[in-house]
């Protein structure tokens, strides 16, 4: 089996900015995407001599990761260090666990002579800024800014939970690939979005170190009524798919898994020290088990293709945790490479998607993370089991033509053209970061602090934070390109505004966000709501009069029915 084509750019990537002097890189990959793969291959194919390092933090890791050294270094010695396991020191391949080598003063260090390593691989190294992952790097000096090692991490979320930027560690990400991408290209199932919205309030929960305090959470959510919504909602929507939920702590699983049993539903709980853990998983993956209620012991790690369904039924603030969790449902089947090439050569496909249950709480105060918010939607937006993707571009799409509407308002994705047509055309609202740095229309794009600034002919300038803590300008403005960057995201709107100012002066009356277009006459969409509502309009109309019209026949519309609702 070979390479996949994103795979051998991010090997190519590594060699050549390791040729430019970059000894700390970073790669990013989506779940599914085979990352494991590129870095058991990265050794031979930068043949830079040297032992090779792989740093794993979980036991379930290590193992998968020298199973797949092994299958794809055939001739090369590879051993384990890692609790009671001891590494032949003499192996060319060394995979060690972070708890047993990163313990400060740990002996099991000092086994290894740094001066034999060559390069040290980080699995998860949205971990690497901990403590013992500082302990192993500085032993083998490879933070040193002199120093000639190089240090790769592999990571498949986007950030670190606390804040804390991986440019602490890292100097560059080589490359990278978005869940997106990698489910337009067909390496990963696309995810349709079921809502369950339930009546707990999570307002009294408080928050600790980013996200929910785990002991208020359970005792919030764990209830029989939540619980039997839940399944109840499984039934309707996804009885016929194996299926993982993400429950708060053992208790919550447990509890969760009893009510799946009591609607015959074969289905069990497992957690972190769950002494038939190992048993349940395979019976799951045998499908023996319909489904496997579980507490932060899957969220990493966990690779099971079968997985068409991933209920979200712990609440979470974290970005990264919820990626991590929807992302172990969009591997492909175990037969097939690619989707787009094994629907055109006629091979069945028995998991076309994941459907991924977002149970969605009530909250007043906190800012919750769900599917919306990972793919660019407005939380406001019902997906209606519809593909997240598909979703996510027509909505863009409907973004570009239409820049002036606000389409946080739209509750349900089924009827976005009609939304298109009935919300106030040109009633902007823009993020406050915009007002604050920017007199330009930037419009928040499909992820947080991402931005764009639309500007004729087709072209535009896009805003971008990486890994890194640092934020990519990119655009073209009348033919110029632009690609820069800035520690900043106000930075990065200066840079941004001075390249459009210079280069669209021309243009720069309809980029100002205040509105020089009402004098100009109506677009043709404009006459042709007003026909469409029966409103008279003179010949010659202005944007800003029809915009007018529009918006007081849809005034008057509300009022009618608030007054009849009165009466009523």
């Amino acid at each position: 089996m070979g390479l996949r084509p994103y795979q051998s750019d991010a090997l190519s990537a590594v060699k050549s900015r390791l040729a430019a002097g970059v000894t700390r890189q970073l790669i990013a990959l989506p779940t599914g995407t085979g990352k494991t793969v590129v870095f058991a291959m990265l050794p031979e194919f930068l043949n830079l001599g040297g032992k090779t390092l792989f740093l794993v933090h979980r036991e379930e890791l290590a193992s998968q990761a020298a199973e797949k050294l092994m299958r794809w270094n055939p001739n090369i010695s590879i051993s384990v260090e890692m609790g009671d396991s001891w590494a032949n020191s003499n192996s060319q391949f060394i995979v060690g666990s972070v708890p047993t080598l990163g313990r400060k003063g740990s002996k099991r260090l000092a086994r290894f002579r740094p001066e034999d390593f060559s390069t040290i691989i980080v699995d998860e190294c949205h971990h690497a800024t901990a403590d013992s992952y500082i302990n192993i790097f500085d032993y083998f000096d490879v933070l040193n800014q002199n120093s000639k090692k190089l240090l790769v991490g592999f990571t498949a979320t986007p950030n670190r939970g606390d804040g804390v930027a991986l440019g602490k560690i890292f100097d560059e990400i080589s490359f990278q690939m978005d869940i997106r991408t990698a489910i337009k290209e067909g390496w990963l199932v696309d995810i349709r979005g079921v809502r369950v919205r339930s009546k707990t309030s999570l307002d009294a929960v408080r928050t600790q170190a980013g996200d929910f305090q785990q002991g208020d959470l359970s005792n919030t959510i764990n209830t029989p009524e939540r619980n039997d919504l839940i399944v109840r909602k499984w039934v309707e929507s996804a009885s016929d798919r194996s299926s993982l939920v993400f429950c708060v702590d053992i208790k919550h699983a447990q509890d969760l898994a009893e009510r799946f049993k009591s609607y015959g539903v074969s289905c069990e709980a497992v957690w972190g020290d769950d002494d038939l853990r190992a048993d349940k998983l395979r019976f799951h993956r045998e499908g023996k088990l319909r489904v496997l209620c579980n507490c932060a012991v899957l969220t990493e790690g966990y690779d099971d293709p079968n997985i068409g369904c991933i209920i979200m039924a712990r609440p979470t603030k974290s970005n990264l945790l919820f990626v991590q969790m929807s992302g172990r449902g969009t591997r492909l089947q175990a037969n097939i490479q690619n989707l787009h090439e094994a629907r055109t050569a006629g091979i069945t496909i028995t998991k076309p998607d994941c459907l991924l249950m977002d149970v969605v709480d009530n909250t007043t105060r906190h800012s919750l993370i769900t599917l919306n918010s990972i793919f660019g939607v407005s939380q406001a937006t019902d997906l209606k089991g519809q593909p997240v993707f598909e979703v996510a571009k027509k909505l863009e799409e409907a973004q570009k033509a239409h820049p002036e509407l606000d389409f946080s308002k739209l509750e349900d994705i089924t009827k976005l053209d009609s939304f298109v047509e009935q919300v106030n055309l040109f009633e902007v609202k823009y993020p406050d970061v915009v007002m604050t740095n920017s007199l330009l229309q930037w419009h928040q794009n499909s992820e947080k602090d991402s931005f764009v600034l639309l500007l004729p002919n087709k072209e535009d300038v896009v805003i971008t934070p990486d890994l890194i803590g640092k934020f990519h300008v990119v655009g073209t403005v009348n033919g110029t390109k632009l690609h820069d960057t800035s520690d900043s995201l106000p930075g990065a709107f200066k840079l941004a505004d001075s390249f459009v100012t210079t280069f669209g002066k021309e243009n720069l009356h309809l980029l100002k966000r205040i509105a020089t277009w009402h004098g100009d006459p109506a677009t043709p969409k404009q006459l042709a709501l007003l026909r469409k509502l029966h409103i008279d309009f003179p010949a010659g109309i202005s944007k800003g009069d029809a915009a007018k019209k529009t918006n007081q026949f849809f005034a008057n519309r509300g009022a009618f029915f608030a007054n009849r609702k009165k009466v009523a």
